[in-house]
């Protein structure tokens, strides 16, 4: 499975035991990042051996009950700017033509964006990770270090990923490949 889809399963609201993506993911991290590698196993030692009611009500503790660590990703970069709008309706798009289904759940909701990067083209995937996630990760996971919650180590996991895949695309810009233009991540035309 690709590594943001584990992710997202590790960052959407726990409906069962997250045990078997923390595992996947760990897997498909294996020694290229051991940073987000080192990030899950705290992870995963801070659940312990936490029922899935316990995992919801620390996941619930951690985005739900927190405005300012909300799991819409729109509110971290425009707040509440009509902006947010605009980028919504374009992410709902682009991710029903790719036959991405949305659920219940905004389209900039971690998870659904985290899907997205999967089927996205390089380009878009390329804007989304250094004009969307990058910043709204850091923000999130910054707000979650004071308190102590685990899902602090799984968005900093993700955020170690994240950085790494930048500097993959700083590196094939740099050997001769072209590289990719970061417009404001709503380069979707909607900030112009």
């Amino acid at each position: 499975m690709p590594i943001y889809a584990l992710f997202a399963g590790i960052l959407d609201y726990p409906q069962r035991s997250i045990a078997k993506p923390l595992a996947d993911c760990a897997a498909e991290l294996g020694p290229e990042v051991p940073e987000a590698l080192a990030h899950l196993k705290e992870f995963q030692d801070a659940l312990g051996d936490k029922s899935l009611r316990q995992l919801q009500e620390v996941y619930t503790n951690a985005f739900d009950l927190r405005p300012d660590c909300t799991p819409n990703l729109g509110y971290h970069l425009f707040g509440d700017d009509g902006r947010r709008g605009l980028f919504l309706a374009e992410l709902k798009g682009r991710m029903e033509s790719r036959g991405m289904p949305l659920g219940v759940e905004l389209p900039d909701h971690i998870a659904l964006l985290l899907r997205y990067l999967d089927i996205a083209e390089e380009e878009e995937r390329t804007i989304v990770i250094e004009d969307c996630l990058l910043p709204a990760v850091a923000r999130m996971v910054e707000v979650l270090k004071p308190g102590g919650n685990p899902y602090r180590h799984a968005l900093s996991a993700l955020l170690s990923l994240l950085r790494h895949q930048r500097e993959g695309f700083r590196m094939s810009a740099e050997a001769g490949e072209p590289a990719i233009e970061c417009a404001p991540v709503i380069a979707f035309n909607i900030l112009e």
